[in-house]
């Protein structure tokens, strides 16, 4: 009768989450399909010096194509630019459908390898069709010649969180806020381990996956010989993987369901702007940019070395979708 009991009280101090279900798998057979390519600027966004481009021109151009089954995103590595112009030409993807809560696995088999400059981002968000509220979780980005992943969490709701694993970059808070023209340190932003970023992702790491439910939120990186082989099954378990999460946060006085939704997949590669910097003195690693490139002006430099943006591609295998069954 005790141990009966103790395995009662133990039913009813752990949380019993019902099975993942694949919803979502976009690949090379229906990537088009399911993601719009915005055509616009990136002054719209984050102030950037790219200029996006609209899905004909993206496959006319071969910025966007099918290679050897995977799903390559690139930028124009070919022309230089104005300094004046809007920005050197690229993508911007942001899927049509998307989700409140489930756990999203991006494969890649590429990742851009950033130099100075360049800013790209695999992240979700709600979009700007949503009017007085705002939600973003970016899952894979960094700036310049970073070589470690960063996660920032922002959403327009007051939103404080107990911090279960993950590194706070010191200048954020606990508290995940987000309103506009406010500071640079708002939200929630955490450092991940050295290699989940550049090149050496490219070395040794392949998938990166986001689980976002009502009781918590988490982050993984997989290294190649680490992906979990329930990642190639259609209803994964991320309680039974075997690797800790990057980022692993629950609620403090927060209401995840309602803070974290509305989550559209975006895609894209910035240059310069808000957070590469256009002024490589002042910027992530202050002038070190200044010291590799020989000029100060972040514009400059990507306008006028279209060689230096080779290797500034995506290449995805798969990203998927699993919500509770």
């Amino acid at each position: 009768m005790y141990t009966s009991a103790l395995l009662a009280l133990a039913t009813l101090a752990s949380p019993s989450f019902a099975a993942y279900k694949k919803v979502w798998d976009y690949n090379s057979s229906n990537f088009w399909d399911n993601f719009n390519f915005v055509d616009l600027d990136d002054s719209h966004f984050t102030g950037g010096f790219a200029q996006y481009v609209g899905i004909d021109e993206a496959l006319s151009s071969g910025l966007a194509r099918i290679n050897n089954g995977k799903v390559r995103l690139g930028v124009d590595s070919t022309n230089t630019y104005s300094t004046s112009s809007t920005g050197r030409k690229s993508l911007r993807l942001q899927s049509y459908g998307y989700f409140d809560n489930g756990l999203l696995v991006g494969d890649f088999a590429h990742v851009p390898v950033a130099g100075c400059g360049q800013w790209p981002a695999f992240w979700v968000y709600q979009g700007e069709q949503h009017v007085g509220s705002y939600a973003e979780i970016d899952i894979l980005e960094n700036v310049n010649v970073h070589t470690a992943n960063t996660h920032s969490l922002y959403t327009s709701d007051q939103c404080t969180i107990n911090i279960q694993k993950g590194n706070l970059v010191p200048e954020k808070s606990t508290n995940c806020h987000w309103k506009k023209d406010g500071p640079p340190s708002q939200g929630c932003s955490f450092n991940a381990e050295a290699g989940t970023f550049n090149q050496p992702f490219n070395n040794d790491y392949k998938v990166v996956a986001l689980q976002v439910e009502s009781e918590r939120i988490r982050i993984w990186h997989f290294k190649k010989t680490e992906v979990p082989a329930d990642l190639n099954s259609a209803s994964p378990n991320p309680d039974a993987w075997t690797k800790a999460p990057t980022v692993h946060i629950t609620p403090k006085s927060c209401d995840f369901h309602k803070a974290f939704n509305l989550f559209h997949i975006v895609i894209n590669t910035s240059f310069c702007g808000s957070w590469a910097g256009d002024d490589f003195n002042n910027t992530n690693y202050a002038g070190q940019c200044a010291q590799q490139t020989g000029v100060n002006d972040c514009k400059t430099w990507v306008a006028q070395h279209p060689s230096d943006f080779v290797n500034t591609f995506w290449e995805i295998n798969s990203i998927k979708l699993f919500q509770r069954a």
